[in-house]
């Protein structure tokens, strides 16, 4: 099972109830298989939503589940190509769903279409529940949980992805990131044209888009659209001879009384099928055989079934496969199950991390004046996300993080580019630098006109290295300093649990001692 970062990610689901029929296939199903050749595809069976019309019997949910998923490998998902899982095996689901429904007006909720249609039109369920009202944030959480880019819908669901987009908006605002992007854009640095990028990759979720997927209408065989609940459903398990019994009973073009009469494939049903399923030249002969009446209805019709039974039949041998063996389709979810719950769970690190509510333990400002100003960068790790941002937003956060622990009667006020003020005037400069692979550390350098220098050592462990040097240090080596670019640079080495300041033609210059020493900013 593999996940590929550089192709757009695409999160759908649908909910476990049961075997599917061909309008699933024709709807969603077909597409997905499409799409896991061109995106980073995340397929869930929704048990959790089950649950918000069908809470009162469980007994069959996890059956259900396993059938929804044989009849998505008999359609050709490939394990090896996506993830596919079970939303209730996530508990990260419910963690961000109750965090997402703290900050969602009740408004947002009531004006949901589905929710106005499934609240007058079902009424044999109990829909008066809290979990009815509340899964659009459920959905919501389903997708903003994988930072999924698109979300295949038909029409009548892009409401749900607008909704997740103000969502996710929402908390952006309510609880932002603290990284360079978002700061350079209030600042108004930049343009947002140029952040939009950027901005995607700070903020805790991007907004989603819609991906409409065209779907062609599939009626059932009562001409209504395809639904179990209608009882007008093919089944893809369906066997041949049920196929043909159901097409043998399904409405047709009521303009043809008799035999004899003419009708019109585009407003029949059984015509809506062959424009689906049958081959070019079925589709030719039905054209014009029902617009003569040169063939009968049930004519008509067993072309059709044959068209289905065609397309089904490879997909039910495929399926007979995992039937024969259940636990290797179970394997196939709890391995997607466990790949979901990792990304998922560094997801909810960067919530709890915004909202102020991580495990992760913050000095209250009391001990942060208490502690030493020798021991005030020990032990101070930042985030591995850190990494993956660009080398001018990954100083902004490294600084970031660490003037936040600094103790609080330090002041050092950000006057641009890498340069702060203390209370007394005093220009600090705060160059940052990841470690290579031989444990150096290089920095580059423009101005020579700072009375400290701070260098911050991001290490491969993530935790920030600090050296306060003195203007007497920095100065007086800066015409030694190599220069690259119009710019100096100044090499740290680590030599066991010494650093040395490496200056070309001269002995290396120790600055073990000025790790952690704050006295300079004072």
């Amino acid at each position: 099972m593999a996940t590929h970062s550089n192709k757009k990610r695409v999160l759908s689901g649908m909910r476990s109830t049961g075997k599917l029929h061909l309008g699933n296939y024709v709807g969603a199903l077909e597409n997905w298989v499409r799409m896991q050749e061109q995106y980073d595809c995340f397929f869930f069976i929704a048990d959790w939503h089950a649950l918000t019309t069908d809470y009162a019997d469980t007994s069959r949910l996890k059956e259900n589940s396993v059938e929804v998923l044989l009849d998505w490998l008999a359609a050709g998902l490939d394990p090896a190509k996506c993830v596919m899982f079970i939303q209730s095996h996530v508990p990260a689901h419910a963690e961000l769903h109750l965090l997402l429904s703290m900050i969602t007006p009740l408004g947002w909720l009531e004006r949901v279409p589905t929710y106005k249609e499934q609240k007058e039109n079902i009424k044999e369920k109990d829909l008066g529940t809290y979990g009815f009202l509340g899964y659009p944030v459920l959905q919501s959480a389903d997708i903003l949980i994988y930072k999924a880019d698109v979300v295949p819908v038909g029409e009548d669901q892009v409401a749900h992805v607008e909704l997740t987009r103000e969502i996710a908006r929402r908390f952006n605002v309510l609880y932002p990131r603290q990284d360079a992007g978002a700061e350079l854009l209030q600042r108004g640095v930049v343009s947002p044209k140029v952040l939009e990028e950027r901005l995607r990759r700070v903020l805790v979720f991007p907004e989603p888009a819609a991906l409409l997927t065209p779907a062609p209408r599939l009626p059932g065989t009562d001409g209504r659209k395809m639904s179990k609940s209608y009882g007008n459903a093919i089944m893809l398990t369906d066997p041949e001879s049920v196929v043909r019994d159901k097409l043998r009973t399904m409405v047709n073009d009521p303009s043809r009384v008799y035999r004899t009469d003419p009708g019109n494939p585009d407003v029949c049903p059984v015509g809506d099928l062959h424009k689906i399923f049958s081959t070019d030249v079925v589709k030719r002969e039905v054209e014009v055989g029902c617009r003569t009446a040169s063939i009968s209805c049930s004519e008509c019709k067993s072309w059709a079934a044959d068209a289905l039974v065609e397309k089904m039949r490879p997909m039910q041998e495929k399926r007979k496969l995992y039937e024969d063996d259940p636990r290797r389709a179970w394997d196939i979810l709890e391995k997607g199950s466990e790949a979901a719950r990792k990304i998922a769970g560094r997801t909810m690190l960067e919530v709890r991390r915004a909202m102020g509510i991580s495990a992760e333990y913050a000095p209250l400002p009391s001990e942060r004046l208490k502690r030493s100003l020798t021991d005030s960068g020990a032990g101070l790790h930042v985030d591995p996300l850190v990494w993956d941002l660009t080398g001018v937003e990954r100083g902004d956060a490294i600084r970031r993080k660490w003037l936040d622990h600094l103790p609080t009667d330090i002041i050092l006020k950000d006057i641009g580019s890498r340069t702060y003020l203390t209370s007394r005037s005093k220009r600090v400069g705060m160059p940052t630098s990841r470690e290579n692979d031989v444990n150096e550390w290089m920095f580059r350098s423009r101005d020579r006109s700072y009375d400290v220098v701070v260098l911050l050592c991001l290490t491969k462990t993530f935790e920030i290295i600090d050296f306060v040097l003195p203007q007497k240090i920095f100065q007086s080596n800066w015409k030694k300093f190599a220069r690259r670019e119009g710019s100096v640079i100044i090499l740290v080495v680590r030599r066991g649990h010494e650093f040395l300041l490496t200056i070309p033609g001269e002995s290396s210059l120790p600055i073990t001692e000025f790790r952690s020493n704050l006295k300079p900013l004072i």
